[in-house]
């Protein structure tokens, strides 16, 4: 009698555990990007504004519920203002028919493109062609990117100001409110007499910091404008 007490206990036990992972959500694919495209020009009618409600993999992790909060502190040419705090979203989506990429819209500034793509290794945005209006077109360019060894050089810009970049493996540790972030990366983006961007980037995570430095309208002296720091974020 004892044994049988157990094998329907048993039994029992193995009908619910059967049946509560036969009704166990599906768990929702993120898709891993490795498209380039950088170089590569789009018709204005060929990027049209879509729903996408998916998961996109790489160095910037993005979805429509993904959030980072950042405390920002605001400076009037080098002389501190206040503190404010301000949420990273990327709610509106773009895909460009010829290659099917998803393009994210950012609704803040933290030196991240407004207009985005991110790969497993970059970040590219996707800007109007300067003084071509009749026909706009829309250039992809690469933003900030991984790299073999210590350091980066290269050309980038700043709307229509060129400006060198520059990018370093970080050693030390990057400490936030949103914890300690090591293996970060720094790139810098400097405009001489007219804007510098300092931005510490953690791989899979996004921007843990960011200061920007701009020179005032008439002057061509760079002051202190902004410093966010991360102090917390959420990933679905």
């Amino acid at each position: 009698m004892k044994k049988l007490y157990l094998f329907l206990s048993f039994g029992i036990f193995l009908f619910y555990s059967c049946k509560k992972i036969a009704f166990q959500p599906p768990v929702e694919t993120c898709l891993l990007q490795t498209d380039n495209p950088v170089s590569r020009s789009y018709s204005a009618d060929s990027i049209l504004a879509v729903n996408y409600n998916g998961k996109n993999c790489g160095l910037l992790p993005l979805s429509k519920n993904n959030y980072w909060i950042y405390q920002d502190s605001i400076f009037d040419n080098g002389v501190f203002r206040n503190i404010q705090y301000d949420t990273l979203r990327f709610e509106k989506t773009y895909k460009s028919l010829s290659d099917n990429l998803i393009w994210w819209q950012a609704n803040i500034e933290v030196g991240l493109p407004d207009f985005l793509y991110s790969s497993d290794s970059s970040i590219f945005s996707i800007e109007q062609r300067m003084f071509d209006y009749d026909k706009p077109v829309w250039d992809a360019r690469k933003e900030y990117f991984l790299f073999s060894g210590e350091t980066a050089n290269y050309l980038t810009h700043f709307e229509d100001n060129a400006a060198q970049g520059k990018s370093f493996k970080l050693e030390s540790i990057i400490s936030t409110p949103a914890g300690a972030f090591k293996d970060c990366i720094q790139f810098e983006k400097n405009a001489r007499s007219f804007r510098k961007d300092e931005i510490y980037f953690k791989p899979g995570i996004g921007v843990v910091k960011y200061s920007q430095e701009k020179a005032p309208m008439g002057s061509r002296v760079v002051q202190l404008q902004k410093v966010s720091t991360l102090v917390s974020f959420h990933f679905e």
